[in-house]
């Protein structure tokens, strides 16, 4: 019994009859992240944070790769959850960073000479889990805006409705 049930295997996959259906969700990857950012003592309203699906080691973003994207609330607080699942089958890896783009301690006139402040960070590979729904999140714990970060940058192209 067992033999022919091996035979019939063995043709199936020959013949391509025997493709496998593998469920869409397996190949799904999902990450989320959260925190509060400060400028000063102060919880920030407005700063724009972008989850990517992949990590950009140039200055520009590159918005499709954009999983999620959200301001700050009144709080400061901000949580962001992406996944892979509308994306093809050939981009569900992710590599996870975010961008933070602010102008905590600037006022009009210096965003508009200067650009928003830019700062990015790498996620650990840690937090990306299997399948549409994050099973673990990131906490960026609470940020203070006013320090000066590794790579901070100003940008000058940066839009909040992107």
């Amino acid at each position: 019994m067992l033999y022919i049930f091996l035979v019939l295997i063995l043709i199936q996959t020959v013949s391509g009859a025997g493709d496998i259906e593998v469920e869409s969700s397996v190949a799904n990857r999902s990450i989320a992240i959260k925190g509060q950012l400060f400028c000063g003592k102060k919880p920030f309203e407005g700063a724009k944070i972008r989850l990517y699906r992949v990590f950009q080691a140039n200055k520009e973003d590159n918005l499709a790769e954009i999983l999620d994207s959200k301001q700050t609330y009144v709080t400061g607080m901000f949580q962001l959850e992406g996944n892979t699942e509308k994306r093809d089958r050939t981009k569900t890896e992710i590599q996870p960073f975010v961008t933070i783009h602010h102008n905590c301690d600037m006022d009009n006139k210096e965003t508009a000479n200067q650009g928003y402040k830019r700062w990015q960070v790498q996620i650990p590979q840690d937090y990306v889990t299997l399948g549409v729904k994050a099973r673990k999140t990131y906490d960026f714990g609470k940020i203070n805006l006013q320090l000066e970060f590794p790579g901070e940058s100003y940008d000058k192209n940066f839009k909040f409705n992107d």
